[in-house]
């Protein structure tokens, strides 16, 4: 008797067409749509099942919103917690598409000097501020390069902005500015962090970016940190340029190597970057799938979502995702994605905004976003802070 062989079909492939999230669920934080179905019980498990039979939700998408509404509920909500941040807007590689205004120092040397005496001005501003308010600084983070600075003016800077029980970062632009003697500083001072804004680890990206090295030039500076054990958060980005998988899971693989218990996943673009939405149908789709892939990738690893706000929300809707590893979430950088807790922040290109929760109120104030504006005009700002604080 002849059996018959009945070929396998191939799977037909996902469309990623529909919107994953449904339309009930397109919003900047979805999270928050999805938080009125959960019961008393919080049966997150009943709740992920309802999203995807009910509401018809993508499985994958359910399972991260569920997961992402835990973390955020088990977040406490404190008017008098507060977020810190310093600008030292120094990079020697600024990146095709950013917004921020970074300078060069050694292009710069006389403005360095003056912005340095100015910012410790609006420092002391600060530190009265937080006195007089009773504040209690839950996380601070020095963004831009802070890295620049020399030993001695490294140490002012940490000396004046160290509270107790606060989670300190820092951001790495330039790597070349990490020496043993910095790091140590860092230490002394109770730096926990480091963050990479790394966007990607591909020398083709990194070329069209104007990011002028590769990977191997700055890995020693990358084992020199790890030496030291800081916590390590790297920032990535999904669908950046023409990346596809193969150099997604290149990227988180670097990330893993070099020791990173935080990946942060940004959809295109970083977070200091303004592109236009997408239009064209076959590039959200791609853009959807390269989603899917790194979430299946990140959670294969162990990493827990500990963030989400999503960006293009008329067009694309995609998803932004910080993911955790043995729960050493970067406090600082949920708290501000999520937008929480009042940020109080000192040098160029900074924002202040103040945040009561119980009346879901924000309130703001600018910094300038010239140098040479906050340098010279510093007096003035600082009597203006002062009249916005009262």
């Amino acid at each position: 008797m002849t059996r018959l062989r009945i070929p396998k079909l191939a799977p037909k492939p996902k469309d990623f067409s529909k919107l994953p999230w449904t339309e009930e669920f397109r919003d900047k934080y979805p999270t928050r749509k999805i938080e009125k179905y959960l019961d008393r019980e919080s049966n997150y498990d009943e709740l992920k099942d309802f999203l995807f039979a009910e509401k018809h939700v993508d499985f994958r998408k359910s399972n991260l919103l569920v997961k992402s509404l835990k973390n955020e509920r088990g977040i406490v909500k404190n008017d008098n917690e507060i977020l810190l941040v310093i600008n030292f807007p120094f990079c020697e590689w600024r990146c095709v598409n950013c917004i921020r205004n970074m300078y060069q120092r050694t292009k710069n040397p006389d403005a360095y000097m003056y912005y340095f005496d100015a910012i410790m001005q609006e420092i002391a501003l600060i530190r009265d501020e937080i006195k007089k308010r009773c504040y209690i600084v839950k996380a601070i983070c020095f963004t831009g390069n802070v890295l620049a600075l020399d030993e001695v003016e490294l140490e002012k800077v940490l000396s004046a902005c160290s509270y107790t029980l606060s989670e300190t970062s820092i951001e790495l632009g330039n790597p070349k500015f990490v020496t043993a003697t910095k790091l140590e500083l860092l230490k002394k001072y109770n730096v926990t962090r480091i963050i990479v804004n790394a966007l990607t680890y591909n020398t083709v990206s990194l070329r069209q970016l104007c990011r002028r090295y590769e990977f191997k030039d700055i890995y020693p500076y990358y084992k020199l940190i790890a030496e030291y054990g800081f916590d390590l958060s790297v920032r990535l980005c999904v669908g950046l340029l023409n990346e596809r998988e193969l150099q997604i899971e290149r990227n988180i693989n670097l990330a893993m190597e070099l020791g990173a218990n935080c990946i942060d996943l940004y959809a295109r673009h970083c977070p200091y970057t303004e592109i236009s939405s997408l239009t064209d149908i076959e590039k959200i789709n791609t853009q959807r799938r390269l989603h899917e892939f790194a979430n299946d990738k990140m959670l294969s690893f162990g990493f827990e979502p500990y963030f989400l706000y999503c960006t293009e929300v008329e067009n694309g809707c995609f998803e932004n995702v910080g993911y955790s590893l043995n729960k050493k979430k970067c406090k600082f950088t949920e708290d501000r994605a999520l937008g929480i807790s009042t940020i109080l922040g000192c040098g160029t290109d900074t924002k202040t905004m103040i945040v009561k929760n119980l009346h879901n109120t924000r309130t703001y104030f600018d910094n300038t976003y010239d140098m040479g504006q906050y340098i010279f005009g510093i007096e003035q700002l600082l009597e203006k802070k002062r009249k916005f604080f009262e």
